[in-house]
């Protein structure tokens, strides 16, 4: 086996690394995969941190160029691998790629940060989600919703499959693995639904981190049962 130069640092329950491996998958860039372990914290050990002090995943390290943030690897990727054929992903004119950025950054900072917000007492207490929060991923998704209502073509910009439309879908996944129903949403089911059936490399880059989340997920809700159980008995062992 060759040795290959470009390095793929990543975590399968990571939404942003899902996004990263199918653009990889999509541009056939041969890569050296190398799963990192969050829940061990292995992104903290000095071999890592040697190579990204930010301690984030995914990572790339390309020869001795070394770049993290999903989105930025996913125009790094194409601004180096895309072809001729393939240059729909990342579009060179400059009101397209406008067009391509300003739903990165959507779901970067807006998508994204609502998923996080209102699932974060789920994901780390094994709480319902943040209740107060829900109401700016209801916005998020109906605007989400809205884009796919008004653009033709069946992408998010238009005919042509672009890095926004594999970044916002695994942003969903997240969504799948935390069992949110957004099928309120007919566009976006209808979206999302195409191109997993459509992306020949969505099961194989998606499915087992989602359910790696659930798997977790469960495990925190149960964790915090017996630690109320525990609890319990003991105060009753007071009384």
């Amino acid at each position: 086996m060759a040795w290959l130069s470009t390095e793929f640092y990543f975590y399968k329950a990571s939404a942003p690394c899902r996004a990263v491996w199918m653009t990889i998958k999509h541009l056939k860039v041969e890569v050296d995969e190398k799963e990192v372990d969050l829940l061990k914290a292995e992104t903290k050990r000095p071999w890592f941190l040697r190579m990204n002090p930010f301690h984030c995943l995914p990572t790339i390290r390309d020869c001795k160029y070394v770049i993290w943030e999903s989105r930025a690897i996913m125009q790094y990727l194409c601004n180096k691998y895309c072809t001729p054929e393939n240059q729909h992903l990342y579009p060179t004119e400059p009101e397209q790629r406008g067009t391509v950025d300003r739903l990165l950054f959507f779901d970067m900072g807006t998508l994204t940060y609502a998923i996080k917000e209102y699932f974060r007492p789920k994901q780390f207490e094994g709480l319902p989600p943040d209740a107060e929060k829900e109401n700016l991923l209801k916005q998020s998704l109906d605007y989400l919703d809205g884009v796919l209502e008004t653009v033709e073509g069946g992408y998010l910009t238009g005919d042509k499959l672009t890095i926004a439309d594999l970044a916002v879908l695994a942003s969903l996944t997240e969504l799948d693995a935390m069992g949110y129903a957004y099928k309120c949403y007919g566009n976006v089911t209808r979206w999302s639904n195409k191109l997993r059936e459509q992306l020949p490399y969505y099961k194989d880059c998606c499915l087992q981190g989602i359910e790696m989340t659930k798997a977790r997920i469960k495990q925190v809700e149960e964790d915090l049962k017996i630690q109320a159980e525990k609890e319990r008995k003991a105060s009753s062992g007071k009384k």
